[in-house]
């Protein structure tokens, strides 16, 4: 983190990123001037020398120093020289701040020349910067599986081509949840919880009801490799009932005891209701359960289908709803009727997840001034997340971006928050 130091005001921009699942915008031939946003390169400021007070001069740029000494000339402002980036026309970007007059100019050279200038408001101006990247905090999300004898002997269409071979529902739902596990890895922490347990068998003497205590992969960071060894393989023969009301309710029992200012969510997956055979289960008590967990933990169930009957899909819907997390439309529930509508749905999920609680580091020293911008609009602050803009979360160390600034965060990867402070 580099700071530039006129020593008495001060203000910062810190860039903020999602990790690379969300594409990063930005020149495709490796060419970059000013702020920049999704790089896994450190970001440098370079900074001229002998500045006149009151005036700095800075070229952001991804490359490192060039050592090439800035020079001042008589105007009071100091212009540094860097060397052009590796690709792409040669080009210099020159910001200059001038805290007196609250003018700030911004000029590019090369291919391309543009010249410009805006006034910031008098009550408050830009004084050092800082420049950074953050990842927002990651989510903490639990698979809860259907294992049941059914996804293994019912076969659908894995690739909406009729013309190729079915695969059994569990083949998809492995290529399913490794294709997710792998892909948003970096930025969701994953667990798992089955049901029935992992080795039960057809008959409820020999397991089909049993659903064993806690998880079968506990919630960690990077845990696709875990993920994936703590389920059965692809072409497993699963077994047993659907003991669908204890399997949600060991893996709420789990959520609830993570701490619990994380972002926590459950995802049940089924390809039908609870199971009539196996004695003891009870939809009723499985929709409380997850309205409870719900209203009472914040902790929502989304709920997917496997090409569920539609005379057995009211269970699941009652329970998307219950969850607070229903799918928009007239269907509450995420109905998929082959692989690829699978993997759509939860991916979609998955990334509904994705966090939008973001860690202020510094806290800014006057927050009244403090701005946040994503994808280039403004956002404001409000009172609550019942509207779209962002809230202090923790005062003055932590936001969180609601309602459309959230999805815009998601969409985009990127965020940026200003600090100014008042003159003198």
């Amino acid at each position: 983190m580099t700071q530039i130091a006129p020593p008495h005001p001060r203000a910062f921009a810190l860039v903020l990123a999602l990790a690379s699942v969300t594409p990063a915008c930005g020149d495709s031939d490796g060419q970059s001037s000013g702020l920049s946003v999704g790089s896994t390169q450190p970001t440098t400021v370079t900074e001229g020398t002998d500045p006149t007070p009151g005036t700095s001069t800075v070229s952001p740029t991804m490359s490192e120093p060039t050592g090439t000494e800035g020079t001042a000339s008589g105007t009071g402002t100091t212009t540094d020289a860097v060397d052009p980036p590796t690709t792409g026309p040669d080009s210099t970007t020159t910001t200059t701040v001038d805290p007196s007059t609250t003018t700030t100019t911004t000029t590019t050279t090369g291919e391309e020349t543009s010249t410009g200038s805006t006034t910031t408001p008098p009550d408050k101006i830009p004084c050092d910067t800082e420049e950074t990247e953050v990842v927002p905090v990651p989510p903490s999300v639990l698979l809860i599986l259907d294992k049941s004898g059914s996804m293994s002997m019912e076969k659908w269409d894995h690739d909406d081509k009729p013309a190729t071979p079915t695969v059994t529902r569990w083949h998809s739902l492995h290529e399913v949840v490794s294709g997710v596990v792998t892909m948003f890895d970096a930025v969701v922490h994953f667990g798992v919880k089955l049901y029935p347990k992992i080795d039960a068998g057809s008959f409820e003497n020999v397991g089909a009801c049993i659903v064993n205590p806690g998880v079968e992969v506990p919630i960690a960071p990077m845990n696709a490799a875990a993920v994936l060894a703590g389920i059965p393989t692809i072409d497993y023969e699963v077994l047993g009932g659907t003991p669908m009301e204890t399997g949600l309710k060991r893996g709420f029992e789990y959520l609830k005891m993570l701490d619990p200012s994380l972002q926590r969510f459950a995802i049940l997956v089924a390809d039908g209701e609870i199971s009539d055979t196996c004695a003891g289960e009870n939809f009723l008590e499985a929709q409380a359960a997850v309205e409870e967990t719900f209203v009472d933990f914040d902790i929502p169930t989304y709920v997917v289908g496997i090409d569920v009957d539609p005379s057995t899909s009211e269970q699941l819907a009652a329970l998307a709803v219950a969850g607070g997390k229903p799918k928009p439309g007239p269907e509450p529930f995420y109905q998929t009727s082959n692989q690829t509508e699978l993997q759509a749905a939860i991916s979609q999920i998955v990334k509904d997840t994705l966090s939008c609680v973001i860690a202020v580091d510094p806290a800014p020293s006057e927050p009244e001034l403090f701005e946040v911008h994503v994808d280039g609009q403004q956002v404001p602050e409000v009172a609550s997340c019942d509207q779209d803009g962002f809230v202090w979360s923790v005062p003055h160390s932590e936001i969180t971006l609601c309602g459309a600034a959230c999805e815009a965060l998601k969409n985009t990867g990127k965020v940026q928050a200003l600090y100014f402070c008042t003159p003198g």
